[in-house]
């Protein structure tokens, strides 16, 4: 009967330090910002016609898992969308090994505002890659054009088969309206 007391009253106790712990937590992400901050902040929102909100900086980490997928040569997956919004980011690719040269990717990672995607270029990193099972490349985006949609390219001729270590981590850093002119209207137009 002591042993049963003793128990409820720990986990009463836990439940009431979860409840706490999610009270602070909702009130904390619903604002990052120091208070005296936030409240300077929205005054100006709220009071001033021409505030233009320039960017947000977080960060927002997707890893996709290929592992069962096939392509055929100049097959493309969409890896990231961010319209109508501009993204700067890191990609990490964890793909199959190219075997005659692994540090040249069997893949372009295409990258600009859809359809007009050029590739982007692809460090080898040699000192983490396992040839010819996996080859890891990374490379940065959108620290000059405007970049709002990312897809990989298969460019070989034979089929490529994805197994269990490969993978592709995009992370966002920043998102933003771009200021360039029609931007809206360019985004999705042929070219």
């Amino acid at each position: 009967m002591k042993q049963k007391i003793g128990l409820m009253s720990v986990s009463l106790t836990l439940i009431i330090g979860i409840i706490a712990v999610m009270d602070y937590s909702l009130e904390t992400a619903y604002s990052q910002v120091e208070p005296e901050k936030e409240k300077s902040l929205q005054e100006q929102v709220a009071s001033s016609f021409n505030y233009v909100h320039k960017a947000d900086l977080n960060r927002a980490s997707v890893t996709l898992l290929l592992n069962g997928i096939s392509l055929i040569q100049n097959d493309t997956l969409l890896i990231y969308d961010s319209t109508p919004f501009a993204t700067k980011g890191h990609v990490s690719l964890n793909l199959p090994c190219n075997p005659e040269e692994p540090n040249k990717p069997m893949f372009q990672v295409l990258i600009g505002l859809a359809p007009k995607v050029f590739p982007m270029y692809l460090g080898y990193l040699e000192q983490v890659s396992n040839p010819p099972r996996s080859c890891l490349f990374h490379g940065q985006f959108g620290f000059g054009d405007p970049v709002t949609d990312v897809a990989l390219k298969y460019t070989e001729s034979e089929e490529v088969h994805f197994l269990g270590p490969h993978t592709i981590t995009i992370t966002a850093h920043e998102s933003y309206i771009p200021s360039q002119e029609l931007f809206k209207q360019k985004q999705h137009l042929a070219p």
